[in-house]
């Protein structure tokens, strides 16, 4: 049951990261490509190491590949996100992303084979209504445009990269696959540094290296989380797994409403009376969701 474990340290390191991001984006970011970026050259300066203290395990040019493959996929849900948050609220765009877990139980189902009791998909299910009501703000008003259609394809996109991860797992060690992946992120991220590369030293210019040096630690956080939900996902079922770690959005209101009380001038959420009600009923859901699936 360490999955459990794993999983649950998994969406607490990214739920810091979530809480960075907010300050980040409201202070010093304009182009959510930015941090992107700087992901890419630490998950490829990670992959140098691991390759030089641990080494690769063998892997088939088949698999080498789809681990590849399986690295651009995660960019390309990426893009999709950060296309529709520039034409939608990221209130109403965020929650959308734990449709992910939906999607993987069917793909985990048909591919992987794993079938489970009406009562943990039961579960499943309540851990991404909660993961959605604790996540939104006016997302009963989101209508059915644009932006609605690419976070569908990027929640599907990102739930691909899941699947094949987990079918990965099969053929080599956990830091083999996470290593073959992240290189091919920085593959997938060369044209968006050819063309956005200025905008990352306009952005350094203008607020100085604190912003690279707190980006990066961010985003080595995020690298770490990647890391436990890989080897969550080799000790457990990719659809549990998956569906746990949407308990996120639980730590990041955590967090925020105890920067709120205690931090307002860096993070400020929202804690009236209607607010919190929502999101107690939501935070009850998914705790009742993870009764059911462990």
């Amino acid at each position: 049951m360490s999955w459990i474990l794993f999983s649950i340290l998994a969406a607490l390191v990214w739920a810091i990261v979530n809480t960075v991001d907010k300050y980040i984006f409201t202070k010093w970011i304009r182009k959510p490509v930015i941090p992107l970026m700087i992901l890419g050259i630490i998950g490829l300066i990670a992959s140098f190491f691991v390759y030089l203290f641990h080494g690769f395990s063998y892997l088939s040019y088949f698999n080498i590949v789809l681990a590849f493959v399986t690295g651009i996929l995660y960019i390309l849900s990426m893009l999709f996100y950060f296309k529709a948050v520039k034409i939608e609220e990221i209130s109403r765009v965020v929650p959308l992303f734990y449709l992910t877990s939906l999607f993987v139980s069917i793909l985990a189902a048909v591919f992987l084979g794993e079938i489970f009791t009406p009562v943990k998909y039961l579960g499943i299910f309540l851990l991404i209504i909660g993961a959605i009501l604790v996540s939104s703000k006016n997302f009963i008003k989101f209508g059915f445009g644009k932006a609605f259609w690419l976070m569908i394809a990027a929640s599907l996109v990102l739930s691909v990269n899941v699947i094949i991860t987990k079918y990965l797992l099969d053929f080599a060690d956990f830091l083999t696959i996470f290593s073959y992946i992240r290189i091919g992120a920085f593959f997938a991220l060369i044209p968006i540094f050819c063309f956005s590369f200025k905008d990352l030293i306009s952005t350094v210019r203008e607020h100085g290296k604190k912003v690279i040096i707190v980006i990066s630690l961010n985003e080595i956080l995020n690298l770490v989380g990647v890391l436990l939900i890989t080897i969550a996902m080799t000790k457990g079922y990719v659809t549990l797994v998956n569906a746990l770690s949407s308990v996120q959005p639980f730590f990041v209101l955590l967090f925020a409403v105890i920067l709120s009380i205690f931090y307002p001038k860096i993070l400020k959420e929202e804690i009236g009376k209607s607010a919190v009600l929502l999101k107690l009923i939501a935070i009850t859901l998914m705790f009742i969701g993870v009764i059911l699936i462990i």
